[in-house]
């Protein structure tokens, strides 16, 4: 069994579909009931979740020792997004969770907190205010005080990539430094929770990060701290963050049934395997091989002997390209180029796929040849030759890598240990794999295009509410794939919309009636 009481509890890091809805619909495809606060407890953006109404859950829920998956950000800032704007002192926020865990009597914990990003833009929208004007110099700040503290071999490297000179004001970089300051304090505190045994498995996750910065180094020295107290074997470090919960639902099942899974990575284009992931700050490879120690599997250098195979889909050249950065014209263009130049790797890839799904092996798919969003190449190939997809084990296109990749992971391995213990639902998980490629492939990497550029051209204006022109126009965009999918997946009978979760174009919400 997965557990005596069959159910599992989660407090999600804010009420984001990947954050809330991907873990319950996984859930549920393993025959687990998986309990969380509803939605109007948690963050949203930047309004933090409601501290008070979190407390009377966990002290209503949490007392019959069961099993808790638990977002630390969540109930420290009350969310990712809060947690990078909060005001309160180092002592309010270490008596919040201290309150917080008297409250609750659980079996296991399996918690994870982020590390301060530091995003090279300037932009507002997730930060504190003074990142519209002055983002792309912390950025660089942070760059150059790592850059300083690295051997002068590496230094060289690091300086020739170095932007143009900034200024940043003297109370916006004491701020900066101190937020970072205190997040860096409270995730040494989480150690100390996790040495206390208050915490059964503790993930540090990266939270968009390059090659080089204040947050890169944090992360070394919590590695380093995590190594002196002895708690390397329950805690582990890696880039990503919003899908984190599912690799803990994924770790968690697979402590509880003691199944060991090993896992063999196919590139599609093996030699860029190692170009650097964009907004995780290291190769593509490395990401992989987090996800498959975060979600407990284990790596596996023999395709045959593999229990399941992760097909990373890794981009043409040696850099990753970004969804978000093109203009309607400009992924034209592109895709027209690309189909060209991917002819032979993406008909190897639907070859190898079809093999070895034919051969009885499990395959999941993640898709990294772009960032925030899929390939749409191969998914217009995938969808397009395969007329059953029910036998795919997983997929995931969205964000950032290792967003991707330990998603797309965490639903193969959930799939085959739920088979192995009987459990598994069909229908459930066909309903995760349709969310999946009507948000990372219809939406992210074709459809959002059409209603960016109909915003720009001032056909409606950017109303998101349902109802709008905006939320009709994306539901009638999406209703020819849509179709397609649900025929692929054997859901016809299915009824589901689509909504923008967070009043902007960034994500959409899958809705099934």
């Amino acid at each position: 069994m997965l557990s005596s009481h069959n159910r599992i509890f989660l407090i999600p890091l804010d009420h984001r579909p990947v954050c809330y809805a991907m873990p319950k619909l996984l859930a549920d495809a393993m025959g687990i009931t998986l309990h969380t606060p509803s939605t109007n407890l948690l963050g949203k953006l930047k309004t933090p979740a409601n501290f008070n109404a979190l407390y009377r859950w966990a002290k209503n829920h949490l007392f019959e020792k069961e099993p808790l998956i638990i977002a630390l950000d969540t109930v420290a800032y009350g969310g990712l997004i809060p947690s990078r704007i909060n005001n309160d002192s180092l002592e309010d926020l270490k008596k919040r969770i201290n309150k917080f865990f008297s409250t609750m009597t659980v079996s296991s914990c399996y918690a994870f907190s982020s590390i301060l990003r530091i995003p090279n833009y300037n932009n507002a929208e997730e930060e504190p205010d003074y990142w519209q004007t002055y983002g792309k110099a912390l950025y660089q700040y942070s760059w150059q005080k790592h850059s300083s503290a690295i051997n002068a071999e590496t230094v060289a490297t690091v300086k020739n990539k170095m932007p143009e000179p900034f200024f940043i004001p003297e109370p916006v970089l004491a701020d900066f430094i101190g937020r970072r300051e205190k997040n860096f304090a409270l995730n040494h505190y989480f150690m100390q929770l996790l040495c206390a045994g208050k915490i059964s498995y503790l993930t540090y996750g990266q939270d968009d990060t390059g090659e080089y910065g204040l947050n890169v180094m944090e992360a070394k020295s919590l590695e380093k701290s995590l190594q002196e107290n002895n708690r390397m074997a329950v805690s582990q470090l890696k880039t990503g963050m919003d899908e984190l919960a599912v690799c803990m639902l994924a770790r968690w099942a697979m402590m509880q049934t003691n199944n060991t899974i090993s896992v063999y990575p196919f590139y599609t284009k093996p030699e860029t395997q190692d170009c650097i992931a964009k907004f995780d700050g290291k190769p593509v490879s490395d990401v992989v091989k987090e996800a498959i120690e975060t979600c407990g599997a284990s790596l596996s250098q023999s395709s045959e002997e593999a229990d399941l195979w992760l097909v990373v889909h890794t981009p043409q050249e040696n850099v990753q390209l970004d969804h978000a950065g093109f203009s309607q014209s400009q992924i034209t263009e592109h895709l027209a180029e690309a189909r060209v130049k991917q002819k032979s790797v993406i008909a190897e890839t639907i070859g190898h796929i079809r093999k070895t799904l034919s051969s009885g092996q499990p395959v999941a798919i993640a898709d990294v040849a772009y960032a925030n969003g899929a390939d749409p190449i191969l998914i217009d190939n995938l969808v397009s030759q395969f007329n059953d997809l029910t036998g795919i084990y997983g997929y995931a296109g969205w964000n950032t890598p290792g967003n991707t990749i330990g998603s797309a992971l965490a639903i193969g391995l959930v799939r085959l240990i739920a088979e192995r213990q009987k459990t598994f639902s069909a229908t459930p998980f066909c309903k995760l794999l349709l969310t999946r490629f009507a948000d990372d492939w219809l939406y992210q990497s074709v459809n959002r295009y059409h209603i960016k550029a109909r915003i720009d051209a001032g056909e409606f204006p950017p109303q998101f509410q349902n109802g709008s022109g905006l939320h009709t126009a994306l539901n009638a965009l999406m209703a020819d794939g849509t179709a397609l999918l649900k025929n692929r997946l054997g859901l016809e009978q299915t009824n589901l919309s689509f909504t923008f979760p967070c009043n902007r174009l960034f994500e959409i919400d899958v809705v099934f009636d």
